[in-house]
């Protein structure tokens, strides 16, 4: 007996397979009997033959059951000796999550980038310089704000592409855009207690805030980005923004709703967080330079090297107001840099040598073209049936699908094709304000020639909707 139920978010093969892996563990389905064919297990079930098939094919990779030629399956021949073992492993229930994704073809994971287009070879040339020449470096801890080259580097870079106006004993190299995060918490929590952040927003950053105590006001978003006039209502003395292209609806701030922004920060003798994290690709659009460049003394400026280049880097910065200098270095005093001095280093001279230049270039093209492709191959296969958010920058696209087919089931019709597709409900605090039936596509890891196989197999998932 199965019991399917297609109201959760599992997807209903994974629930055969769940309900099948258990009966063989328990002993239920003994060794050598011989399962339903796919048609009449479909029908007995009420369920596509193609989710029978997708659970089958999971029991068979995992060595559950056999394959005899034109003869259909049957439970392997396993030792059930160790009872103790099977019990356990048997009352854990796996979720999606716990299944290898040996069937996904393609996967639109956000923050993922495909290795074929990463500097591999000149990384690891660097890094080897880098371990030959500078022993003595490798011996002690680097300084709190980041090596001192570095930071001269990133400072020449966004000078010249950003226009930010600093100096390098303002630049804080972290680890990832989130533990900077949290260190400026640590910095504003005596000066605050509200930070305001877009509605909706990262659910990492949101998370983050809250974790340090914070109440998260979320402000709504018109055309032009966050409501200032919202966030003027509010009793919040900070507040973090995406302005070069909002995440994850893909908003562009305009400089008049900037200045509006900055206006309210002088005025309220509060502080703006600006992510620019989307600012090294750009799209048949050009950039608007920061917001930090509008006013420096206002603005905490993040940004990072981890989404374009490789994301286990875990390697970010931010440029802090002179203002705040002082009481940042009194606070972490002592405190060793949480980048290893391998990587600072090895990034250093990647900045130095042209390489980082050279890759943004080459990244921008190849982004821009998976970017325009999959604009096109969905505007082909779905029409007006669909709305697009997050054109023109950074790596993820927001789909959004006219009908009634909620989220949930969007993402479990996707994965039945194999291609696996995001939830945006958390990008939401309040999730009844949440844009409906709509999945995120990150296409940073696909490859470019996997884009209009990938959307067909989607138009094939959802042509019910």
């Amino acid at each position: 007996m199965f019991v399917l139920n297609d109201k959760v978010n599992i997807p209903l093969y994974i629930q055969l397979y769940q309900q099948f892996r258990e009966k063989i563990l328990s002993g239920d389905l003994k060794s050598g009997i011989k399962l339903p064919s796919s048609r009449k297990l479909s029908n007995d079930l009420n369920i596509s033959r193609n989710t029978v098939d997708l659970a089958y094919n999971q029991l068979y990779s995992e060595g559950y059951i056999i394959s005899r030629p034109r003869n259909g399956y049957y439970v392997e021949n396993l030792d059930f000796s160790s009872i103790n073992i099977t019990k356990e492993i048997s009352s854990k229930k796996p979720s999606s999550a716990d299944i290898h994704d040996t069937l996904i073809q393609y996967d639109f994971k956000y923050g993922k980038l495909n290795p074929s287009e990463l500097p591999i070879e000149q990384w690891r040339k660097l890094t080897n310089k880098c371990l030959k020449d500078f022993t003595d470096e490798l011996t002690i801890y680097s300084p709190t704000f980041g090596e001192p080259s570095l930071r001269e580097e990133i400072l020449k870079y966004l000078q010249y592409y950003r226009g930010v106006k600093c100096s390098p004993e303002q630049i804080f190299i972290g680890s990832g855009v989130h533990y900077n995060l949290s260190m400026i918490c640590q910095l504003i929590r005596n000066t605050t207690g509200t930070v305001a952040m877009e509605e909706p927003g990262h659910h990492i950053t949101r998370l983050t805030l809250e974790n340090h105590g914070f109440d998260v006001k979320p402000i709504s978003l018109d055309l032009s980005g966050l409501n200032v006039k919202e966030l003027s209502l509010t009793n919040a003395k900070a507040v973090y923004v995406t302005p070069s292209h909002q995440y994850p609806l893909g908003i562009i701030m305009p400089i008049s709703r900037r200045l509006e922004l900055i206006e309210w920060a002088l005025k309220n003798d509060s502080v703006i967080i600006e992510d620019d994290y989307s600012c090294h690709l750009r799209y048949n659009t050009k950039p608007i330079l920061s917001l930090q460049s509008l006013c420096s003394d206002r603005v905490i400026y993040i940004g990072s090297f981890s989404k374009f280049l490789f994301p286990t880097l875990r390697l970010s910065y931010m440029i802090l107001p002179k203002g705040l200098i002082n009481k940042f270095t009194k606070m972490f005093d002592g405190y060793p840099s949480s980048v290893p001095f391998i990587i600072q280093k090895t990034l250093e001279l990647f900045m130095k040598e042209g390489y980082w230049e050279s890759y943004l270039r080459k990244t921008n093209r190849i982004q821009k073209k998976k970017h325009d492709t999959l604009v096109e191959k969905l505007r082909k296969e779905f029409g007006d049936k669909i709305n697009i958010y997050g054109m023109n920058a950074g790596l993820h696209l927001l789909v959004q699908i006219k009908g009634a087919m909620p989220e949930k089931e969007l993402i479990e019709r996707a994965y039945t094709e194999g291609v696996k597709v995001y939830p945006t409900s958390r990008y939401w605090k309040y999730p009844e304000n949440r844009l409906k039936n709509t999945v995120v596509l990150g296409f940073g890891g696909i490859a470019l020639d996997k884009i209009e196989p990938a959307v067909k197999l989607l138009k094939k998932a959802w042509s019910n909707s």
